[in-house]
């Protein structure tokens, strides 16, 4: 047990006038005693009459654990999903029409989860040395109001690969999420189903969040299935999580969690993690 990392971000908010504003992040999230690695960038410019443009440079979490279906809870990339990956991206959302928005978006993904695309990334010409360095494109939609959150989305992948190479390498992927806040209870959900260059990947994930006054109960179930792409990996990958978070204070909470995942496709052995958290809102 130690004390071994925290995140720090700063957050600016500039209104320029005529209806347009620009909003800045800028985050740490590995720092530890040894000192201060990653941290995520990001500048948007928006207009209530033509959308928000997005520049952005960040190791974000995967779709599921990080998105509106695990209302809250602990999440599992780098445990049942995939790591946390970075990627320079460019991204459009309109205006909301009774709720309703449409995004635009393009990313150039690391090499290797290591580095970030930089720019042009490794380009169309290029050799593809990993899953992470693809470059891909989507189109979204999302609906907002009242009680109820969804959205969908479909993305194409470039440098593909070959299946003897890069079986694992993507193709295209679709995917879809909702919540719904009951008043007393929130509930969540969300799939996708990427095409590989040999065979499928299949996500899910269900969230359930339980507020209590100041006390806020969560409950995730994630899983991922593999099919045709390799006799040794194919199969499902499933794990739960806990979660509970306390509110001392309208800008200091204590948080803990606890996650058990099954490592690998076929194996037995689960894996566990419990973290007890301190988060505090300058």
């Amino acid at each position: 047990m130690g004390v071994d990392t925290a995140e720090l971000f700063f957050k600016a908010s500039e209104d320029l006038g005529g209806g347009l504003k620009a909003d800045a992040v800028l985050s740490f999230d590995t720092v530890t005693r040894a000192g201060v690695a990653g941290g995520d960038t990001s500048l948007t410019l928006s207009n209530a009459s033509w959308g928000a443009l997005a520049l952005k440079s960040v190791k974000g979490a995967d779709y599921l654990s990080g998105g509106i279906a695990n209302v809250g809870g602990v999440g599992f990339d780098g445990k049942v999903f995939s790591g946390k990956s970075y990627s320079d991206s460019i991204s459009y959302t309109s205006p909301s029409f009774s709720g309703f928005t449409v995004g635009l978006s393009h990313a150039e993904n690391s090499v290797n989860s290591v580095t970030t695309g930089q720019g042009l990334g490794v380009g169309a010409a290029g050799t593809p040395t990993g899953r992470d360095s693809q470059r891909s494109s989507g189109v979204s939609a999302a609906y907002a109001a009242g009680p109820l959150a969804a959205n969908l989305g479909y993305t194409t992948y470039d440098q593909k690969g070959t299946e003897v190479l890069d079986p694992t390498n993507s193709d295209s992927k679709w995917y879809a999420s909702a919540a719904y806040d009951f008043g007393s209870f929130k509930l969540g959900a969300g799939v996708e189903a990427r095409k590989l260059v040999k065979g499928t990947r299949n996500d899910a994930l269900i969230g359930g969040a339980l507020p209590l006054g100041a006390l806020t109960l969560n409950a995730t179930f994630a899983s991922r299935q593999f099919n045709d792409v390799n006799a040794a990996t194919d199969g499902t990958k499933t794990g739960y999580g806990l979660g509970a978070s306390y509110a001392l204070s309208k800008r200091t909470s204590l948080i803990a969690n606890y996650r058990n995942w099954t490592n690998t496709v076929g194996d037995n052995a689960k894996a566990t993690e419990t973290n007890l958290l301190v988060a505090h809102s300058f």
